[in-house]
Order: C-alpha cells, then structure tokens, then sequence
C-alpha cells in the first residue's frame, strides 16, 4: 500500500525534486538525479575527522593534519558546501524552506548506512540559541537530525543547549572561529546521554570548532563516543 501510494504521488508530481520542481523526485520531496549529480557528492576516500574528501596518502586530510586530535571517534560529509549545495543550503536556513530538511536527512543517512565501524545509540543535533531559533523558526540541525533518526531507526534526542548567542562562524576568521564556540553549550540531558554512542549532527562542517566544543561536553557528561555527520564540508583546493 505504502509502494502504490509513493507511486501516485511520483505521477501526479505532488512532491517533486525541490529544486528543480521536476516530477522525478520520486514523489517523496527528493532530490532528482540531473540535480544530485550538480551537488558534488563527497565520493571516494574520506578524512577519518572530518568527512571531507582525502587528499593526502594518509588517513586525515591536509586540513586535519594540522589540527588538534579531534574530540570525535569519527566523521562523514554528504555533499562539498560549494555551487549549487551552497546555495540549497542557505535558501534552507535562511529563506524559510525547513522542506529540505527531508531531502539532505535522506542523503545523511543513506551516507550513515555505509558505515559500518560506528553505531549509533542516539542522534542528537548541534542546538541554535533560543533567540536565533525564534528569529529563524526551525533549527536546521535538529530537522535533519529528526529525518535521519527516523531512516536509521535510532531515537532522537535534543541533549544539547546553547547558553550563550555566538556570532555566525562564516563571518569570522579561523583563529576566531575556534574560540567562538568555547563554553557555549551544556548538556541538558546527561542521564539519557550517558553510556550511548551519540551520532551528532550539524549541516555544515568549516574548522569543526563548534562540533568539538559539543563534543566535549557529551564525553564529560558521560556520553560514550561520538560520531559527527554534516551535510556538507568546504571542498579541498
């Protein structure tokens, strides 16, 4: 029943591609191919620390080379934040279209059900400042995350908070961007969190300042490891 009904939809073009607003987005709101294949999916080897793609013979990117160990067990990105990406990703946080949160959620936990090193109790998103979710509407972060624990079949929970309000990391320099983050966020739910391997989510990945600051704060509440997923990680150039 659920088969025909998904079918009805792809031929009436209810849900098409949100981008191209083609019929062949298989009406469940998805991404056509022609449009997939413009978003640069992150394909072959992989940095182990942050997902994006690998450009050096080792097992971390140039990038991550010359950071700090990071906090997390492990990484993954779907998509390059660049072209057509970069712009689906700002009209969803931005211009008020949280119906995208359906189709980058499919694509994460498509990219999830490839791993088979980590498996996650709970997922749990990088959470806004309760000014800028009231300005914005939606947390972006907590809507994937929403999509992905229902494809994954995991529970989902909203265990962090973010006491104070930071100014956007995009605005900032990298030396910048990795204080932004510090003492910003606390664990609101240390006693579901704790012991359970936590899949953190956000939707894009720049220095990782931010996931490592809330990544911290899971371990020391007693969480078990963390695995970080984004949508998507600046390209290497």
């Amino acid at each position: 029943m659920v088969d025909f009904f998904r079918s009805l939809a792809a031929k009436l073009n209810i849900f098409p591609c949100p981008i191209c607003r083609c019929g062949n987005g298989g009406g469940e709101n998805f991404f056509c191919p022609d449009c997939e294949e413009k978003m640069h999916r992150i394909t072959g080897p992989r940095c182990r620390a942050c997902g994006g793609e690998l450009n050096t013979a080792l097992a971390l990117c140039s990038t991550c080379l010359s950071e700090k160990k990071r906090p997390w067990s492990g990484a993954v990105s779907v998509y390059e934040y660049c072209d057509l990406t970069r712009r689906m990703i700002h009209r969803f946080k931005f211009f008020n279209h949280p119906e995208l949160a359906r189709p980058f959620g499919i694509a994460a936990s498509e990219r999830m059900r490839q791993e088979k090193e980590f498996k996650a109790d709970v997922v749990v998103p990088i959470p806004l400042h309760f000014t800028r979710q009231y300005s914005r509407s939606f947390n972006q972060a907590a809507l994937i995350a929403e999509v992905v624990a229902g494809e994954l079949g995991i529970a989902f929970c909203n265990g962090l908070i973010r006491k104070k309000r930071t100014v956007h990391q995009s605005r900032l320099k990298k030396e910048a961007r990795r204080k932004n983050p510090h003492g910003v966020f606390a664990v609101r739910y240390p006693d579901l969190l704790r012991g359970k391997c936590v899949l953190l989510i956000d939707d894009v990945f720049t220095t990782g300042a931010t996931l490592s600051a809330a990544t911290k704060e899971l371990l020391k509440s007693g969480s078990g490891p963390v695995f970080v997923l984004t949508v998507a990680r600046p390209p290497r150039y």
